[in-house]
């Protein structure tokens, strides 16, 4: 339960400090007296954003403090976990700088914004009338319904699900996006077949190539080496000139020493020239015309040049690097097609865990539904609107959402023999509101808040229906602690307490502040409501009949 309000600095307030009841509180003031700057400066406690423009610190520091009344049963484990320090009456503290800066507080501890909001939103539950739209957004009723359903299993196990779902589709998708969009990995297998069962070699396309070459001018090596020896030791040959020469040298050393020199280059002569006679026959005895070899190194040299064709290269060394890069490729395909296989098994289990949470949680909101129903359609009653009929219809979505796999969307109708048609197109402001207040009644008794602030949620309500909807404020009232900002007589006059919202202005500067009327002082303002500025005994006849209602 909200416990009270204490304000400094914030926008037109100065100074406030307000202790809150138990029960049902009234909010009242004329138009533009600052009851949304009240209302905006227990936001900020709570979490809101601060909009240094607005606030008009003029060089103080904004603080703005909220005590709530905890029990230990229902909050110490919560307090434990976040590392805070518990108290009965806990207070949420928010400071705005000069400057900017903002920090927030729990109990003096300093906390963070986010952590500060999701406390907050487990204590009191606002409401202002825009917040009406909501009504007929696609995913309010499945969040209503979880909600009411008490037992938050079912949409845990959904939550759950989904996230290993995503996930799982995450790494299959991972795996498909990571072979690439142009890779070809049938090609890619024929390609690199093709060059492991040529059974290329590194230096093979030279030697074939010097062979072919041998091979293609044998006959003519034939004729030539045949010349060659006849002119080695044919008569008159190399070979037998050689041997006269040199024993020439022989015999012209002996008479002198002169001729020593030139012995020897005779000696070396004869003896290359045996040499290259030796060298010859080697040679000869390795070439062999052979034409069934040259066929053969031909078609190979073929299907190599082919191959480098083929794939635009200029040598046997590149085809291999082409090679192994294509093994490389292929490897990794195979090894992202294991892993894809077991991508696409867990994203097919994570579907199938996914659609049984799924329906699970379908079935619990079904299984809420009729008494929500129920309830919604006995409040309505109370607020002149017995005739209305308001029924869910059911639509299952392509796709999983963050709220299952079923919409879930208002259909109404206020008239009699009138078709129920979608609650955007057929309900009006005030209907809305209506139907709106008797969800928040359900809500707040179903989500177990104990603070409920309603922000004008009676406009466009007038007449008998104004006194049945503050006969709804005050049986709410008996189950959470209600503040509603209002301009109806008939709902200022059900509250327990009275607040007046009031604007003054004290030279050049306007104030806003608020004060807990009186007895006597709530029969002019509800007087007010009724007459206007213009107030005349009748309305205040009247307004003490409402008070006394």
């Amino acid at each position: 339960m909200l416990r009270a309000l204490r304000v400094q600095n914030f926008a037109l307030i100065d100074q406030l400090t307000l202790d809150i009841q138990p029960g049902f509180t009234v909010l009242t003031g004329e138009t533009g007296a600052g009851k949304s700057i009240l209302l905006g400066a227990l936001q900020l406690a709570l979490g809101g954003r601060a909009d240094v423009q607005s606030l008009a610190l003029d060089g103080q520091k904004c603080v703005v403090e909220a005590d709530f009344i905890l029990e230990a049963e229902d909050w110490a484990v919560y307090f434990e976990e976040q590392d805070w320090d518990f108290a009965n009456v806990t207070t949420l503290r928010r400071e705005i700088s000069p400057s900017g800066k903002s920090r927030s507080f729990v109990n003096d501890t300093p906390v963070l914004l986010e952590a500060l909001k999701a406390l907050s939103e487990q204590l009191i539950d606002i409401h202002s009338q825009r917040d009406s739209a909501i009504l007929t957004q696609a995913g309010f009723l499945s969040d209503f319904l979880d909600e009411m359903g008490q037992d938050k299993s079912a949409k845990t196990q959904f939550d759950l699900a989904l996230q290993t779902f995503h996930a799982a589709k995450k790494e299959r998708d991972a795996f498909v996006a990571s072979l690439g969009s142009g890779f070809d990995p049938a090609y890619t297998q024929y390609v690199y077949d093709e060059i492991l069962t040529a059974q290329l070699q590194e230096d093979e396309e030279d030697h074939l190539r010097e062979e072919l070459r041998t091979l293609s001018n044998a006959e003519a090596i034939q004729s030539l080496y045949a010349d060659a020896r006849t002119l080695l030791e044919g008569p008159m040959g190399v070979l037998e000139q050689m041997g006269k020469y040199k024993s020439i040298m022989d015999r012209l050393a002996r008479y002198s020493d002169l001729f020593s020199t030139a012995q020897e280059g005779a000696q070396w002569l004869d003896e290359n020239s045996q040499e290259a006679l030796f060298s010859m026959d080697r040679i000869q005895d390795q070439l062999q015309i052979n034409p069934a070899r040259l066929l053969e190194i031909e078609a190979r040299l073929a299907i190599m040049d082919g191959l480098e064709r083929k794939h635009h290269v200029r040598s046997i060394s590149e085809l291999l690097s082409l090679a192994d890069k294509w093994g490389q490729q292929l490897e990794t395909f195979a090894d992202a097609g294991r892993s894809r296989e077991k991508a696409e098994e867990a994203l097919l289990e994570a579907d199938q865990a996914l659609h049984k949470a799924s329906v699970m949680l379908h079935e619990k909101r079904m299984a809420v539904m009729p008494s929500m129903l129920h309830e919604v359609h006995a409040s309505l009653a109370q607020l002149n609107m017995a005739e209305a009929i308001v029924r869910v219809v059911i639509v299952e979505t392509p796709e999983y959402t963050p709220r299952g796999k079923y919409q879930y969307n208002f259909i109404f109708t206020a008239n009699p023999g009138a078709p129920a048609l979608p609650l955007g197109k057929v309900a009006s402001g005030g209907e809305r509101n209506r139907l709106m207040l008797a969800l928040k009644a359900l809500f707040a008794r179903g989500k177990g808040l104990r603070t409920l602030l309603l922000d004008e949620i009676d406009s466009g309500v007038s007449g008998g229906t104004a006194a049945k909807m503050a006969d709804l404020f005050k049986a709410m009232a008996k189950d959470v602690q209600l503040i509603a900002i209002t301009h109806l007589p008939q709902v200022a006059g059900a509250g327990s307490q009275h607040w007046q919202v009031q604007k003054w202005v004290d030279g050049s500067k306007t104030h806003t502040r608020l004060k807990v009327l009186s007895a006597a002082q709530r029969v002019e303002e509800v007087a007010r409501l009724l007459a206007g500025e213009a107030i005349t005994d009748t309305a205040r006849a009247q307004a003490q009949t409402l008070l006394k209602s």
